[in-house]
């Protein structure tokens, strides 16, 4: 190859990589700085116990879950999808003013049972991450969600069914290469079950991760990570480390609010 064809290919390169610079700046600057909260919720009891090995942290009432989203719809929020977050992130849609995005972890029948009547009778969108292991199981007593089921509340267009791995373990103990494996055979299972997935989401459980972790799954088709302890600021999103806020046993929705207008 003659130094004339190398010239133009560096110029060529060299006009690529500025025009992804300046695009990639101008999506930046286009982005509002408001902030992102990402709700929590794990498995849902008609009644509490008088004791819990987690301390009251993963379980939470129906009618408490209810109560949450009436007081955020009072206060002015919009419930968003995880697709319209990423859509929002991209410049395709604009995002709400005061945006929230509902999660539950893990994939307990308890989330079909009590809570899909719920986001059906408010029209609002969550999505959950299942541990594609249990689907369809009942371990130590605790009921699973069946695919049957997935795929109702998937067809209902309010629910997103994203992966929270096959095993549920701690990932920051395995090399990313079998956290990578575990996560691309989690959602073969998925998709098998529910159809093909263009947008894929991962939940770390436990939220424990390692940076290779990260940039493995981000190399291999996982468009957004979850796992951090926080609330998000939009300005600076980072679709590799998705904040969420747990939600214990019966916190209010005034209580949801309040920490969340904290930190503005």
């Amino acid at each position: 190859m003659n130094l004339k064809k190398i010239l133009v290919i560096a110029i060529i390169i060299v006009v690529i990589a500025s025009m992804f610079f300046i695009f990639n700046k101008y999506k930046n600057d286009k982005r509002v700085n408001v902030k992102v909260p990402v709700l929590l919720y794990h498995n849902f009891v008609n009644t509490v116990p008088d004791k819990d090995p987690d301390n009251f942290n993963y379980i939470n009432t129906p009618q408490s879950f209810e109560e949450n989203i009436k007081v955020i719809l009072e206060n002015g929020y919009t419930i968003i999808s995880m697709k319209e977050l990423n859509d929002s992130y991209n410049l395709k849609t604009d995002l709400p003013s005061k945006p929230i995005v509902v999660t539950f972890d893990d994939g307990y029948y308890s989330n079909y049972e009590y809570i899909y009547p719920i986001l059906k009778k408010y029209n609002v969108k969550a999505s959950i991450f299942v541990t594609t292991d249990k689907v369809g199981k009942e371990i130590d007593g605790i009921k699973y969600l069946g695919w049957n089921e997935c795929l109702e509340m998937q067809n209902s267009a309010l629910v997103e069914i994203f992966s929270h791995s096959k095993r549920h373990v701690f990932y920051d103990k395995l090399p990313a290469r079998e956290v990578r494996d575990d996560v691309i055979e989690s959602y073969r299972v998925i998709e098998k079950e529910l159809g093909k997935k263009d947008f894929k989401v991962f939940a770390y459980p436990y939220g424990a991760y390692t940076e290779e972790a990260v940039r493995a799954l981000k190399n291999n088709g996982i468009d957004m990570q979850v796992y951090d302890i926080g609330i998000n600021n939009f300005k600076s999103f980072n679709k590799d480390y998705v904040k969420r806020i747990n939600i214990p046993c019966e916190m209010t929705g005034k209580e949801i609010v309040d920490e969340i207008e904290k930190n503005y």
